[in-house]
């Protein structure tokens, strides 16, 4: 009988044993096989930081004396495309605004840096968002959403979070006028700025 209950007081520990024995971080846990199951733990942190950021593309010359140009126009003021563009859109430059912050508005302003020259100032160039119909020659100011650059910083677009990179590009026209003076061969350049900020 002795012999017995020996056998099964070594026997109840063994398939006491048999079981799911866990560990936490860092634990060496040990078991039998086969038959026990074994399960450590470990953390995983994800950190995600609050970004804002902007893309812009797209160098943009209006080259009135282009065989594919009329100039002069009809009318005075005159509206005419780009003839050239570095980015992608064909009226103007391409503008991605991203922003991941829920708790924060980010605000898109631009502005540019001086006027063209003495006769041709910067408030003949302007922007609207990608899409916008064409202003008609001989209307000013030209109506729509067209807005003249000038050197203060003017809001385009705000919002929240973005779903990506969100697409915020512009179109240009810029606007002949009658006292425009004829300009060097590389003609004149102004610097357009772009900017993105959170509050």
């Amino acid at each position: 009988m002795k012999l017995k209950w020996t056998m099964l007081l070594l026997i109840v520990p063994a398939i006491a044993l048999a079981a799911v024995i866990r560990g936490g971080p860092g634990d060496r846990i040990m078991g039998f096989a086969p038959g026990d199951t074994l399960v450590d733990t470990l953390l995983v942190t994800v950190r995600v930081p609050a970004r804002i950021g902007l893309y812009v593309n797209g160098n943009t010359e209006f080259d009135l004396g282009d065989p594919g140009v009329t100039f002069p126009p009809a009318v005075f003021p005159g509206y005419y495309d780009p003839t050239l563009v570095g980015g992608s859109n064909a009226d103007g430059v391409d503008v991605q605004v991203f922003s991941n912050s829920q708790a924060m508005t980010w605000h898109l302003e631009t502005s540019g840096s001086a006027d063209f020259s003495a006769s041709i100032l910067l408030d003949q160039l302007y922007y609207a968002p990608n899409g916008e119909a064409n202003p008609v020659n001989g209307v000013d100011p030209p109506g729509g959403n067209w807005v003249s650059f000038t050197t203060t910083y003017t809001e385009i677009a705000n919002g929240l979070n973005t779903t990506g990179w969100q697409d915020e590009s512009q179109d240009y026209v810029f606007q002949a006028e009658v006292d425009d003076a004829p300009t060097p061969a590389a003609g004149e350049t102004v610097i357009i700025y772009y900017r993105v900020y959170a509050q």
